[in-house]
C-alpha cells in the first residue's frame, strides 16, 4: 500500500475554488480552464484554419444505476465537465459490475471493496482502489414481534443475507470480535440463507427467516411501516464497527470502513492518471450536491431507493439525517486505508477470506496532492502559492459551468 499523509479536506471546496480563481485572475490576465472551441471562421477573412481537436480520453466506467450519477447528468455537470476537459465517460450499468471489470469491458468500476476476494480468480487484471463512495450501510433487522436486541440473541436462527462477501464479511467480523461467534455460511452459530438483495427483507416478512442483513433502500417499505425493526438503534455495520469496535465516530475520526469504491485496472490507471484525477473531481462535486440536498435527491430519484410513496421518502430522509452512508469526500485518507487493511487482515486470519487473497492496493496520490496544495495556500503558511498552484487547485475544486445547480 502506498502511504501518504492523511487529508484534511476543505470545509467548502466550492467557496475555496471561487476564491482561488479570483486570486488567479488578479495576478494575471489569463487563468482558468478554457473550454474546447467549436467555433468556425467566416470564409474569406484570412483566418487560419484551426488545428483539429485532439481525440478525447475515454474512461469506460461500470456502475449500478446511481442517484448521484443521475444528478451529475441531469444537472448538466457531466456534460460541462467532459467538454472542458476533453474527456468522455462511456458509462455502462451491467448486471454484474465485477464481471465487466474482470472481462476487460471497463477501466473503472464501482464495487464493494470487500468483494476483492473475487479478484484472486482473475489475476489478469490487477485492481487498485482510487476513491471511495459509501460506507457499509447494511443493518440487522427482525420482525417487530421479535424480542431480539443483538446478534447474540439470534444464535441458531436463520438469517437472510445477500452474499457470502461484502456486508456478510463485516458482520462476521463484528460477530467474532464482539461476541466470539461464527457468522458465515456453514458456520456453527447461525444458519445463513443467501437471496437476491431485493428479496432479503421479504423473507423476514413471510416468516421464512428470523432476521436479515439488509440495506434500507431494499427494505424501506417495511421499515417505514414499522413491520421491520432494526437492531442496534438502526446503526449500520460500518457504524457498529467504527464506534464499538474501534471506538471512533465514523469518517469524522477516520475509522470508518469503506464499502463501495472506485477500482481501476492498475495498468490502465498508470497510463491515465490525469483522467482519473479529473474523474474523482467530478464525483466530488456529486458528493457535495448530496451533502447539501440529500432529501431532495431522494425525492427526485426515488427509483434508486426502491421508494414507492411519500411516506417512504420522508422515512428515508429522516433516517439519513443520522445514518448517512454516502461519504463526504471521494478521496481516501491514509488512516482509512489502514483501517480497511486491518479489517481485511482480521478477515483472513478468521478464515472468512481466502488466505491467498492479497489486501487491496490503495492509491492515495490524489489525496496527497490535494492536501499538499491546500497546505501551501493555508493562511500563515508563509506562501500565497504560485500561479501554477492556484491554477491546479482551482481546477481540482472548481465547479464546471452548468453544474452544481440548486
Amino acid at each position: 500500500m502506498r502511504t501518504h499523509r492523511p487529508v484534511r479536506m476543505a470545509a467548502s471546496a466550492a467557496v475555496l475554488a471561487a476564491a482561488l480563481v479570483a486570486a488567479g485572475c488578479a495576478g494575471s490576465s489569463g487563468g482558468g480552464v478554457s473550454n474546447l472551441s467549436t467555433a468556425t471562421t467566416v470564409a474569406g477573412v484570412g483566418a487560419q484554419p484551426e488545428a483539429p481537436a485532439a481525440a478525447p480520453t475515454v474512461i469506460r466506467l461500470a456502475l449500478e444505476p446511481d442517484p448521484i450519477w443521475e444528478w451529475l447528468e441531469d444537472s448538466g455537470t457531466r456534460a460541462a465537465w467532459e467538454a472542458s476537459r476533453n474527456i468522455r465517460i462511456d458509462v455502462s450499468h451491467p448486471f454484474d459490475q465485477f464481471a465487466a471489470f474482470a472481462g476487460g469491458h471497463a477501466d473503472v468500476v464501482l464495487i464493494n471493496v470487500l468483494d476483492v476476494p473475487k479478484f484472486v480468480e482473475q489475476p489478469e487484471r490487477e485492481p487498485v482502489i482510487i476513491g471511495k463512495y459509501t460506507t457499509d450501510h447494511s443493518i440487522l433487522a427482525v420482525p417487530r414481534s421479535s424480542t431480539a436486541e443483538t446478534l447474540e440473541d439470534l444464535v441458531d436462527r436463520r438469517i437472510a443475507v445477500e452474499s457470502s462477501l461484502a456486508s456478510t464479511l463485516l458482520w462476521g467480523l463484528i460477530a467474532e470480535i464482539r461476541y466470539g461467534l461464527d457468522f458465515r455460511h456453514g458456520g456453527a452459530d447461525f444458519d445463513l440463507v443467501t437471496v437476491d438483495p431485493s428479496g432479503v427483507a421479504d423473507l423476514v416478512m413471510r416468516g421464512d427467516v428470523d432476521a436479515c442483513v439488509c440495506t434500507p433502500e431494499f427494505s424501506v417499505r417495511y421499515l417505514a411501516e414499522g413491520r421491520l425493526r432494526p437492531l442496534y438503534d438502526g446503526m449500520s455495520a460500518a457504524a457498529i464497527y467504527s464506534t464499538e469496535i474501534f471506538g471512533g465516530e465514523g469518517f469524522g475520526a477516520e475509522r470508518g470502513t469503506i464499502a463501495d469504491a472506485f477500482i481501476a485496472d492498475a495498468a490502465w490507471h498508470r497510463a491515465n492518471m490525469p483522467a482519473v484525477d479529473a474523474l474523482l473531481g467530478l464525483w466530488e462535486e456529486g458528493l457535495a450536491a448530496w451533502k447539501r440536498h440529500k432529501a431532495q435527491i431522494v425525492a427526485d430519484y426515488p427509483h434508486h431507493f426502491a421508494i414507492e410513496s411519500d411516506a417512504e421518502i420522508a422515512w428515508l430522509a429522516d433516517y439519513l439525517k443520522l445514518h448517512d452512508w454516502i461519504v463526504p469526500s471521494v478521496y481516501i485518507t491514509e488512516q482509512e486505508a489502514e483501517t480497511h487493511n486491518f479489517a481485511f487482515g482480521r478477515l483472513v486470519a478468521l478464515g472468512l477470506v481466502p488466505a491467498d487473497a492479497a489486501p487491496p492496493e490503495f492509491d492515495l496520490a490524489y489525496s496527497q496532492e490535494l492536501s499538499a496544495l491546500e497546505e501551501v495556500l493555508k493562511p500563515g503558511s508563509g506562501s500565497g502559492g504560485s500561479e501554477g498552484d492556484l491554477d491546479r487547485l482551482s481546477t481540482r475544486l472548481s465547479v464546471p459551468e452548468g453544474g452544481s445547480g440548486g
